[in-house]
């Protein structure tokens, strides 16, 4: 068996990986959709607090799930081996998964900590939670774009 074959396909997809990641991404989306609405004002979330509470912390370990997964199964690291580029990019977005995770964890405890008439308190975790979701997004596209990247390098997009 040559190193040719082998040096030629860099990246793999594994469907059952593919799957898991489809079905946590959606589990993602459903609860930003329905957190959304929720956060759209201080008073609403005064009114769904403890549900906000209980979806915060969903979210919390949601996300837990999600980082493992993509550390776990490593979806681009054969891709972004050949790519000094890539793999910097790779590298700073896991990086990422940590100071996210963090955020999002702190969210969920201080928002338990907070009683539904603190509506001042409520306001302030709102923003935080705004500020961590623009983040989460932006890393996301990030993401995709590194994902994208290594899929056009390996199949020779530009050459």
């Amino acid at each position: 068996m040559t190193d040719n074959a082998t040096s030629t396909r860099r990246l793999a997809v594994n469907a059952a990986f593919l799957k898991d990641i489809k079905d946590d991404n959606h589990h993602l989306k459903v609860l930003v959709d329905k957190i959304g609405p929720m956060v759209s004002h201080p008073k609403i979330a005064t009114n769904h607090w403890l549900e906000l509470i209980e979806l915060f912390s969903e979210f919390r370990d949601q996300l837990a799930l999600h980082f493992s997964l993509e550390e776990a199964f490593g979806y681009f690291d054969e891709a972004i081996d050949t790519s000094p580029e890539l793999s910097t990019n790779a590298e700073t977005l896991r990086s990422q998964h940590t100071t996210l995770f963090e955020a999002i964890r702190h969210l969920s405890e201080s928002a338990s900590e907070v009683a539904a008439d603190q509506e001042e308190k409520i306001a302030r975790l709102l923003v935080r939670y705004d500020t961590f979701l623009r983040s989460f997004a932006q890393h996301e596209e990030a993401e995709l774009k590194l994902i994208l990247e290594a899929f056009d390098d390996d199949l020779g997009v530009g050459d």
